[in-house]
């Protein structure tokens, strides 16, 4: 059985994951990263207006919050990228990408980030005193995870595609 790349964990593992909103990969082969793109969606029944991060007002009936997660090649650095403009970056080593436990730390954390945010902006548009909503990435609950995955997956690399 040939081993799975980094990109082809990437694919399957998102389209494994239980969310309503969208989730998509982009691969950007010249810069040696990959963007996780997230969107959740809230239906707003009263046409409450929503300011998002720029000042725009919107009462939409559906209304759109998304962000996104960095996966970039530590060996060149973020390539452009500004961290500011992400919930996380996370870097991969070369050519030797991700370990197997890495990427099943990063799927299952994901996967709580969804559910959290899903739950959160139900509660955050239910909720006049909130004034933002944002995603939380803690280092540290990733790192649990991952010392988890370590000790449950075998020593596997995802290494970054070829092409």
């Amino acid at each position: 059985m040939a081993r799975q790349d980094l990109l082809e964990f990437l694919k399957q593992g998102l389209d494994a994951l239980d969310f309503k909103g969208d989730v998509s990969l982009d691969w950007d082969k010249k810069s040696h990263s990959f963007v996780v793109d997230l969107v959740f969606y809230i239906e707003n029944k009263a046409g409450q207006q929503m300011e998002d991060a720029d000042g725009i007002l919107s009462d939409e009936p559906i209304i759109a919050f998304s962000d996104a997660i960095l996966i970039y090649d530590g060996k060149k650095g973020l390539a452009g990228y500004d961290a500011d403009d992400f919930l996380a970056c996370l870097a991969f080593d070369g050519k030797e990408g991700w370990s197997l436990a890495y990427g099943k730390a990063f799927l299952t954390y994901l996967q709580i980030i969804m559910d959290n945010g899903t739950r959160d902006l139900l509660k955050f548009f239910a909720d006049d005193e909130d004034e933002i909503f944002e995603l939380e990435w803690s280092d540290e609950e990733f790192s649990r995870l991952l010392k988890n995955a370590e000790s449950e997956y075998p020593r596997q690399s995802l290494h970054y595609p070829k092409f």
